[in-house]
């Protein structure tokens, strides 16, 4: 398993939410968080853990996997590519891009920093906050098995309030929990900023 390539995974996915999180640029968002997503499927394939597409196919078994990558994948593939596959003829993605917000950020976290844990056995707090967060937005996504309660009363009536509000509370409660000593020495939880420096060792 490449550890640099993990690691390149950890700064796109910790980039990528520094700038969601300050309401920044949502395509460079995108797209380094598909980078990000795509190396981590893999590596949470490769070591044996459960990486987010296994649970969509044993959830929704008419899908395959090809089907899969092509709906987590659309916006972040016409983002990056002018043509189709290795051909010349130009793809043609505007109605498309037309539909997307930063609002295709929120999943694309969901899924990246969960294979990331798979990989590495934690996430930055951050990470950590944004997973409840997800959970309280889309109540629907929680197994049958699990209640929302938990995730509701961290983030009251989240799913009313507008765009705006809905990330400041966000904002909050990571500050609130950055002061949590037991949270932050935790070995699940990855300490290190969300932006770091690229230093292979």
């Amino acid at each position: 398993m490449s550890h640099l390539k993990i690691e390149s995974a950890r700064r796109q996915l910790g980039t990528a939410m520094a700038l969601y999180l300050e309401d920044r640029d949502p395509v460079s968002v995108h797209c380094l968080a598909g980078g990000a997503c795509e190396l981590l499927d893999f590596y949470a394939r490769k070591g044996g853990g459960n990486a987010f597409t296994s649970h969509i196919l044993s959830t929704v078994p008419e899908l395959d996997i090809a089907e899969v990558y092509r709906l987590q994948r659309q916006y972040w593939n016409a983002f990056k590519h002018a043509t189709h596959g290795r051909g010349r003829e130009e793809r043609d993605d505007d109605e498309l891009l037309a539909r997307f917000s930063d609002e295709r950020n929120d999943t694309a976290f969901f899924i990246g920093w969960h294979d990331y844990a798979e990989v590495t056995g934690g996430m930055p707090l951050e990470a950590q906050v944004h997973q409840s967060w997800y959970i309280a937005l889309h109540p629907e996504k929680l197994a049958p098995e699990h209640s929302a309660e938990p995730f509701f009363q961290l983030f009251p009536d989240l799913k009313h309030q507008s765009r705006h509000e809905q990330k400041r509370m966000l904002r909050r409660v990571i500050e609130v929990y950055r002061h949590d000593e037991a949270i932050m020495s935790d070995p699940m939880t990855d300490a290190r900023d969300l932006v770091i420096n690229w230093a292979p060792i």
